[in-house]
């Protein structure tokens, strides 16, 4: 009997003790909702527990019964039940062109050369584009959410990213390259990354599908053939602080993608210079229009994250609070391979992001086929078209989704359930909704 009420208290301050730290950190991340329904979960379990027990504690039977059935629900919510569907990619070549882009499209000047070229060529796109133009543009006024303060410190920081993007290549150093182990060279360029300013890093063979087939924005000549050679490409990510993504739709997540986008370019940019002193050829993929690369794709394969129903890469730690860069190169590297934890399953059932789409891109429905890729496709246009109603870019898919929560211990608790258990991914999913609420804005089509 001494056995088994030593196990009934170790379950009951186990669970007690996760219930107040959870109540603690709600606090801290100044979730009050959370903070109040972990409060009440905490107080109701564990008065509950020391009823039980003060009722059943000569009933041996109902204390081993209640240990037996938390030990069960424990041992469910984290063995490895229940299969993780793999991200099916059919063997292709096909590569997409960068000119197709809606940021690349409205880079296009009504009444130019380039605009009549390429809607004649596109004329399918061309109503739905230019009813668009009829909008604000970003960070302008008449957006609805128009900051005349902070709007021109956004405008700044991009202006400096734009003056970078010549910086993505440059000379080798003649000495010629060290002798370098792959196994060395990949942990040494992904820790020079971590120290750039990268929060993770992985590295993979350069899929050629994943490149652009013609440049469609930056200081290369637009409509040029798209041409890198280098065997291997090293991905990694900056994060997006939760305080700025908590902001969204409000111009601070704006403001928090200009400094992190400009982060990422200055780890691609240095990284880059660094192999090239080593005597090996590297280019920076970087924003401030000078990608070459579909980087969510690549960052798939270097095992950063996988593809969730809202568009961008889902981070084991970070969730979608994440901004992505490259560096491609030709110094030999050991690549890293793909990662499944339970965010094709997760975002099956979750459809938080959908709920909380002002504009309705992102689908509901099963995934479709892209480019040889079976993934869940938002409507880029109707996208877009919101963030030129608001005046900003949005964020509110990236703010709710249940991985975005902060790199905590209570939180990585159950990441670390739902990378293995479906029991997990169906009990988080339902406790994300009590705790933060299913819909945190109205949802009105613009």
């Amino acid at each position: 009997m001494q056995l088994i009420i030593a196990a009934y208290s170790l379950v009951g301050f186990s669970t007690s003790l996760f219930l107040l730290a959870f109540f603690i950190a709600s606090l801290v991340e100044g979730k009050r909702r959370a903070a109040w329904v972990a409060f009440v979960l905490w107080t109701s379990f564990s008065c509950g527990w020391v009823l039980l027990y003060l009722i059943s504690r000569d009933n041996p039977y109902v204390i081993s019964a209640a240990v037996a059935a938390a030990v069960f629900f424990g041992f469910l919510f984290f063995m490895p039940l229940g299969k993780k569907r793999v991200l099916r990619i059919s063997p292709g070549t096909a590569r997409f062109d960068e000119r197709d882009t809606v940021f690349a499209r409205f880079d296009l000047e009504a009444g130019t050369d380039r605009y009549e070229s390429y809607y004649a060529d596109h004329p399918e796109r061309k109503g739905v584009d230019d009813r668009i133009r009829l909008l604000p543009r970003l960070l302008s006024p008449g957006g609805r959410y128009f900051d005349p303060v902070r709007a021109p410190l956004v405008e700044a920081l991009f202006d400096l990213e734009s003056r970078q993007a010549d910086l993505a290549d440059g000379p080798i150093n003649p000495e010629g390259p060290p002798a370098l182990d792959p196994t060395d060279a990949a942990g040494l360029v992904k820790s020079v990354a971590l120290e750039l300013g990268a929060v993770a890093a992985g590295i993979a063979p350069l899929n050629r599908r994943y490149l652009y087939s013609h440049v469609g924005r930056g200081p290369d000549p637009r409509g040029s053939a798209i041409k890198n050679d280098h065997p291997f490409i090293l991905a990694f990510a900056v994060e997006m602080r939760r305080q700025a993504v908590d902001q969204a739709p409000f111009i601070g997540i704006t403001v928090e993608t200009a400094q992190q986008y400009l982060r990422a370019q200055h780890v691609s940019i240095n990284l880059a210079a660094y192999i090239r002193r080593l005597g090996y050829s590297a280019r920076a993929q970087i924003s401030g229009s000078n990608y070459q690369v579909i980087l969510p794709a690549v960052a798939h394969e270097a095992g950063l994250g996988e593809l969730g129903r809202c568009g961008y890469l889902i981070s084991p730690r970070y969730g979608a609070r994440i901004r992505l860069g490259a560096v491609t190169t030709d110094l030999p590297l050991d690549t890293d391979r793909p990662i499944r934890f339970g965010v094709q399953e997760f975002c099956e059932r979750c459809q938080k992001c959908v709920s909380n789409c002002p504009s309705g891109s992102i689908p509901s429905g099963s995934k479709t086929v892209v480019r040889g890729v079976e993934k869940w496709k938002i409507d880029a246009e109707s996208c877009f078209r919101y963030w030129r109603i608001i005046g900003t870019d949005c964020g509110l898919c990236m703010k709710v989704c249940p991985f975005s929560h902060p790199d905590s211990l209570v939180h990585n608790i159950l990441r670390w359930g739902i990378k293995r258990s479906e029991l997990a991914r169906r009990v988080s999913l339902i406790g994300d909704d009590l705790l933060y609420g299913k819909r945190l804005i109205n949802r009105q089509k613009p």
